[in-house]
């Protein structure tokens, strides 16, 4: 998926998730790990994955809000999404930490 079409995707899961969880006493742990990543649909700056990370984590918060209101969603479905979006950031630091050992062993 192209980096745009990420950041459309990113930005209608935002707004999905204000739909849904327009009140604040809807308290997600997904919902918490996504404001700490500080990655918005505009942030063009952003990684892919840290995009898809955010679409993931916005997804299982989704998933965890229709599933605790009786909706025919699984039970680990937010798990499962919520895992993925943790693939894609240890992806990321994992390349992170490649990339400064390289730099680490030139400066030698």
């Amino acid at each position: 998926m192209h980096k745009e079409q990420l950041m459309e995707l990113h930005q209608f899961f935002v707004h999905v998730v204000r739909e849904l969880l327009d009140d604040d006493c809807y308290d997600s742990e997904y919902l918490k790990i996504y404001e700490k990543l500080d990655i918005k649909p505009h942030y063009i700056h952003k990684l892919k994955v840290e995009q898809r990370a955010a679409i993931f984590l916005l997804s299982a918060s989704i998933a965890e809000f229709l599933y605790k209101n009786g909706e025919k969603v699984p039970e680990n479905l937010a798990r499962r999404l919520s895992e993925n979006a943790f693939k894609y950031l240890n992806s990321k630091n994992n390349r992170n930490n490649k990339i400064n050992n390289k730099k680490l062993q030139n400066s030698k």
